[in-house]
């Protein structure tokens, strides 16, 4: 199997077996061996995202994990940004004022000091995040899960999320081939005119944070999969 966290599927409620092997023998690995080797991964955003793509049964159990554990990374982002935002204001303001009490011309070093300040403020507005993202950011994560789920394979890097050794443009190194801004904002459920003025960046970099937190749990997932394989081989033999 390609990607073995395609066995969590087992866990999910099943009418038809999985627990026989080809030809009438038992396969190396149980479903109680899957369930053991989750449980090996610790607690936390990435093993969250990650039964929630492969185990959304389960997954749905606890949601309120998942999203506190988003929470817990969205919060000091949005703080951290808007805080820029708020200290380039402010130098303006002040650069502003110094000009004012001079009473005088403006200087070349002033103009200067002034522009890079102004240019300084329209950075750090490109780069805030709305003021009500929370209250969007619920149907966002949906979204993401959904992206991530879809196993739509990015053509630029085939999947891997690297192009000559280095984080694939197309698809932000998540190896999943990007959406449409359209069908985004739909998924999300914003007008597909305010997406990319608006939730494109925080959408790209949730997916983005989402996809590298599920990619380090999977690692361990597949660590703890292989382990309890070796042992069941080693029983066997």
């Amino acid at each position: 199997m390609a990607d073995r966290r395609e066995l969590l599927a087992r866990l999910n409620p099943q009418t038809c077996r999985f627990d026989v092997g080809q030809g009438g023998g038992t396969p190396s690995l149980q479903t109680s061996d899957i369930a053991a080797a989750l449980g090996m991964v610790p607690p936390g955003l990435g093993r969250e995202v990650m039964e929630a793509v492969y185990l959304p049964d389960g997954a749905m159990r606890h949601r309120a994990k998942l999203a506190e554990a988003v929470l817990a990374i969205v919060r000091p982002e949005f703080t951290r940004r808007a805080r820029a935002l708020a200290e380039a204001e402010e130098d303006l303001s002040f650069s502003k004022e110094m000009v004012s009490l001079s009473r005088r011309g403006l200087s070349d070093a002033q103009r200067r000091i002034l522009r890079e300040r102004e240019a300084a403020v329209a950075s750090a507005r490109a780069n805030a995040w709305p003021r009500n993202t929370y209250q969007h950011l619920s149907r966002m994560v949906d979204a993401v899960v959904a992206e991530l789920a879809s196993g739509n394979r990015c053509p630029n890097c085939k999947g891997t999320g690297l192009v000559n050794d280095k984080g694939c443009p197309e698809c932000r190194c998540t190896g999943i081939e990007p959406l449409p801004d359209r069908r985004r904002a739909m998924a999300m459920g914003c007008h597909p005119v305010d997406y990319p003025k608006r939730w494109k960046q925080v959408f790209e970099w949730l997916l983005s944070e989402l996809n590298r937190e599920a990619e380090h749990a999977a690692r361990q997932f597949s660590r703890a999969l292989s382990d309890r394989e070796w042992r069941a081989q080693a029983q066997a033999a």
